[in-house]
């Protein structure tokens, strides 16, 4: 297995990738797509040293993996897309807009959870 990336516990990993996710959307939605030369230039500032080229490749490569990006021959990375049919006709969304979506339900899940036991307790 690759040696650890960004963090010595699973934990400091996650934080990492979501970090390094949060990023990547923003530029991506900014320009479209990019490519990895941008993409060291606009993560470490001029400041190259092999391992973090190697911590963004390899996270790139997990999120290529994961669904959420797309590398092209060129190695310009672009958002993944999905469509799917809907009552208004076909939509288009990205794939952090879904996992978006998804933590916000999560979250008024919980929300709601938390409401009920108070209010059960009251």
């Amino acid at each position: 297995m690759i040696a650890k990336l960004w963090g010595d516990t699973r934990e400091t990993q996650e934080l990492a990738k979501k970090n390094l996710e949060r990023q990547l959307e923003r530029l991506l939605l900014e320009r479209g797509s990019v490519n990895f030369t941008d993409l060291y230039e606009e993560f470490w500032h001029g400041h190259h040293l092999l391992n973090h080229y190697l911590q963004i490749f390899l996270k790139i490569k997990e999120l290529e993996e994961e669904g959420k990006v797309i590398i092209d021959e060129e190695k310009n990375i672009s958002l993944a897309r999905v469509s799917f049919l809907d009552e208004y006709g076909l939509k288009e969304v990205t794939i952090w807009d879904l996992e978006h979506k998804k933590e916000d339900i999560e979250e008024k899940k919980e929300i709601i959870e938390r409401y009920q036991r108070i209010n059960y307790l009251a």
